[in-house]
């Protein structure tokens, strides 16, 4: 009787360690739920029936994206390159569609907006923006919401708006290899109960990492830019709000030059 008793016993610790660990396993907190506006409308990202990616203000803040190129390599399937000759000119690419010619005269095929204003064109595409709340990257084709050049996809800025509840300010400095300085400045200020005024400035500054043998500047590749931005909010009621943004980016990069040599 007893060699039957024992295993009987010795089940009792392994049983009640499986039910502790079913119950740790419960109590684990809900992963935190990400808000997108990629169909039109405020919707949780696990309710968007599309293949979307979406990175947050922390994100954001965590990689350093401040321009189209920085999401290069943080988004699958997503391939961003600078034009050679032309820094602020990107190609880019959402599952191996895009359009490699990036003349003027060229519709791109991968649709981006800023606060849902469409960018037309590849020239100047590589602006900065001073301050991003979120990024939202849509694979495949978009044409039914985004029109007929996205083909490949669409990537939405989403910029910070203005607080009304909150007078704020913030100062970050970034120093990294290649002479790196970035400095970022937040102001934002409540003007009532219903009007918010954000100021938001970003400066930019990197040698390049290929040396120039040649006259005229050091380094190929580096980086010279600036980004202002000015929100003003208005919320006219809990429906309804007015928001006015300006925004100005200015880029002296000093571009690879890369040429394609002859056979």
């Amino acid at each position: 009787m007893s060699r039957f008793s024992k295993p009987a016993h010795a089940t009792l610790p392994l049983a009640s360690a499986i039910l502790l660990c079913s119950s740790g396993a419960l109590a684990q907190p809900a992963l935190e739920e990400v808000i997108v506006t990629a169909e039109k409308r405020t919707e949780s990202l696990q309710d968007t029936p599309i293949s979307i990616a979406a990175l947050n203000a922390e994100q954001i803040e965590k990689f350093g994206i401040t321009d189209m190129v920085d999401l290069q390599g943080k988004v699958p399937n997503l391939q961003i390159s600078p034009h050679p000759n032309s820094m602020s000119t990107p190609r880019i690419f959402i599952r191996g569609v895009g359009n490699f010619d990036d003349q003027i005269t060229q519709d791109p095929s991968v649709a981006v907006y800023i606060d849902g204003v469409y960018v037309a064109r590849n020239q100047g595409m590589g602006l900065e923006v001073a301050e991003l709340e979120r990024v939202e990257v849509l694979r495949g084709p978009q044409g039914a919401l985004y029109g007929r050049n996205a083909t490949g996809g669409a990537i939405n800025f989403i910029t910070r708006a203005p607080e009304l509840d909150e007078w704020r300010w913030s100062q970050t400095l970034t120093f990294g290899d290649r002479d790196l300085f970035t400095s970022r400045t937040m102001v934002n200020v409540p003007m009532g109960e219903t009007t918010a005024l954000r100021v938001s400035y970003l400066t930019t500054e990197q040698d390049g990492f290929i040396r120039n043998a040649g006259t005229g500047e050091a380094y190929f590749g580096s980086e010279d830019r600036d980004a202002l931005r000015a929100d003003f909010l208005w919320q006219i009621s809990d429906q309804m709000d007015f928001r006015y943004s300006y925004d100005l980016s200015q880029i002296d990069d000093t571009p690879y030059y890369l040429a394609a040599l002859p056979p």
